[in-house]
C-alpha cells in the first residue's frame, strides 16, 4: 500500500481558452494566476488490486467522507489516459479521499485543483516509488491536463501560462510560470463572491464542444492569442489600468460566446450583474484598482491591488455581501501552488 496527500488550489484564468482539440489541446493560449486559500486537499491510497496486472485500476472516490461513484467515469479515463507514464496502476485500487474548500461545481474551477492535486499525488508516488527521481512539475502538469484542460495551470504558482503563444513561449502539452512579473502583481488579490454555488446549467466539458462551428469562434481564439502577448507585457511593467480592461473584456467575452453559441445558454445571473455594476461604479468613483473577472459560472473574481484593500473590504464588500449566498465571499489572494502534507 502507498499513500500521499496533496494539496492544489484553483486558479483563476485573466485570459481565457474556451474551445479545444483532441487530447485536451487548446484551441487558444490563456494565462492565469494560482490561488493560496481556494484548494482541493486530496488524499491517495494505492492498493494491490484483485486484478491481475494487465486490468485497468479500479477507483473508489470519497468526497468529504462521502462515496461519490459519480466521479469514477471521469477520474478512469483520466486514469487510462495517463497509463503510458505511468503503468504501475494497471491493476491498482487507487482509493481517493478529496474535499474542497469552496463550492464544488459552481465555476471556480473544482475540476483544476482537483484533477491537479490527483496529478501531483500519481507523479508524487511515481519519482518516490516506482521510478526514483526528482518530482516532474511538467509531467504532473501534463498529466493534469488531460483530466481537464485547466488543471495542468493550476501545478504551479503565481501567474501561469498554458498553450504556446507568438513569442514562442509556453506549450500546449503543460504549463508554464510567467517568468517577468511586476511586484505590484505579486501580491495580487481575489475575493470570491458565491453569488450562486448550485452545479452550472451547462458543464464547461459541453460549452467547449459549441466552440466547433461558432460563428466567431475563429476570431476569439486569434483574440486570445493577442490577449497572451499584451498581458505578459502588461505583468513586465505593472499597468493596473491595462490589466483591468483586458481582464474585463476577456470574461465579458468568454460570456458572449456562450450567449451566441448553438444553442445558446446563459451562466450568469442577474445578481452577477448586479455586483458588476457595483464594481464598476465603485472604481469610477474611487479610482482604485478594483476589477472583476468570471469562469464559466455565474460567481465573480473581485481582483484588485494591494493598495485597495482598506477601501474594498470597508466601502465596497458591505455593497456587494447581500447579494452573495448566506454572505459568503471568499477572500483569496495570489498563492505558491501545490505542495505536499502529511498524509
Amino acid at each position: 500500500m502507498y499513500t500521499t496527500r496533496w494539496i492544489a488550489p484553483s486558479n483563476i484564468a485573466i485570459v481565457k481558452y474556451w474551445g479545444k482539440f483532441d487530447h485536451q489541446i487548446p484551441a487558444n493560449p490563456s494565462l492565469s494566476f494560482t490561488l493560496t486559500h481556494s484548494y482541493t486537499d486530496t488524499k491517495l491510497i494505492v492498493i494491490e488490486g484483485k486484478t491481475t496486472q494487465g486490468d485497468d485500476p479500479t477507483v473508489e472516490v470519497y468526497y468529504d467522507g462521502i462515496p461519490k461513484p459519480e466521479f469514477q467515469p471521469k477520474i478512469l479515463k483520466f486514469l487510462k489516459a495517463i497509463l503510458h507514464e505511468y503503468p504501475w496502476i494497471m491493476g491498482k485500487l487507487l482509493k481517493i479521499e478529496t474535499k474542497n474548500t469552496f463550492p464544488h461545481s459552481s465555476g471556480i474551477a473544482s475540476s483544476a485543483s482537483g484533477m491537479a492535486a490527483l496529478a501531483c499525488c500519481i507523479e508524487d508516488l511515481h519519482t518516490t516509488h516506482f521510478a526514483p527521481q526528482s518530482f516532474r512539475w511538467h509531467k504532473a502538469s501534463e498529466s493534469a491536463r488531460l483530466g481537464s484542460g485547466s488543471a495542468c495551470r493550476s501545478v504551479y504558482g503565481g501567474f501561469v501560462q498554458w498553450g504556446l503563444s507568438s513569442d514562442g513561449e509556453g506549450s500546449d502539452l503543460y504549463a508554464t510560470p510567467v517568468q517577468q512579473v511586476h511586484p505590484d502583481f505579486k501580491t495580487i488579490y481575489d475575493f470570491i463572491l458565491i453569488l450562486d454555488s448550485g452545479e452550472k446549467s451547462v458543464s464547461s466539458t459541453v460549452g467547449h464542444s459549441l466552440m466547433k462551428g461558432h460563428p466567431f469562434a475563429s476570431r476569439r481564439f486569434e483574440q486570445g492569442k493577442e490577449n497572451v502577448i499584451r498581458l505578459k507585457e502588461i505583468l513586465k511593467t505593472g499597468n493596473w489600468s491595462s490589466f483591468i480592461e483586458l481582464m474585463e473584456s476577456e470574461a465579458l467575452t468568454l460570456h458572449a460566446m456562450m450567449m451566441t453559441s448553438t444553442p445558446p445558454f446563459i451562466l450568469m445571473k442577474p445578481k452577477t450583474l448586479e455586483a458588476i455594476q457595483k464594481i464598476w461604479q465603485f472604481r469610477q468613483t474611487t479610482n482604485l484598482p478594483v476589477g472583476f473577472t468570471l469562469d464559466a459560472g455565474a460567481n465573480l473574481h473581485l481582483i484588485f491591488a494591494t493598495n485597495a484593500l482598506e477601501a474594498v473590504e470597508q466601502k465596497l464588500l458591505p455593497e456587494l455581501q447581500y447579494l452573495c449566498e448566506q454572505n459568503l465571499i471568499i477572500k483569496d489572494l495570489i498563492g505558491r501552488g501545490p505542495y505536499k502534507v502529511d498524509s
